[in-house]
């Protein structure tokens, strides 16, 4: 056997080893954490703040570059997609706001997987699920980043 096949045997045991309800426990962590980040921070014009603080520190990428990095604007769409603004979410960053609801989906079918003690319930087909990580990545996420550079949604 290989050295390739026997990790990744080694962790593929690793996988099944976490109880049948480790998985969906953490997809549903995940969602309501951020569903609460995003109702945490608040927007106050193009700054977001937290605590009573501002967040976050000017984008390197944008500085160094003088084009937003791939992500900037992620924060934002989290943020308008929990109070449910998704018009200003898809402006600031498309591949964030449709993340962020991803996340939520991933969130529901965690509890559902939950409830109804099916451990496969709610599984896309792999290949509708490879689809649409692909047309995520190439045209919600690096589509409108490319577009910045040509000067299409420029951010704030």
């Amino acid at each position: 056997m290989s050295r390739w096949r026997a990790r990744f045997h080694a962790w593929d045991a690793r996988l099944s080893a976490v109880p049948v309800w480790g998985w969906p426990v953490a997809l549903l962590a995940l969602a309501l954490g951020a569903w609460v980040a995003s109702a945490t921070i608040t927007p106050v014009g193009e700054q977001l703040w937290a605590f009573g603080r501002p967040l976050g520190s000017p984008c390197a990428f944008r500085e160094a570059v003088g084009v937003p990095c791939p992500n900037c604007g992620m924060t934002r769409a989290f943020v308008w997609s929990a109070r449910l603004d998704l018009a200003r979410a898809l402006a600031y960053n498309p591949g964030g706001a449709v993340l962020f609801w991803w996340i939520t989906a991933g969130g529901v079918v965690g509890a559902g997987r939950l409830v109804t003690g099916r451990p496969r319930w709610g599984q896309p087909p792999a290949l509708a699920f490879a689809g649409w990580c692909a047309l995520w990545l190439v045209a919600l996420y690096w589509g409108p980043w490319i577009g910045r550079w040509w000067g299409w949604n420029p951010l704030p």
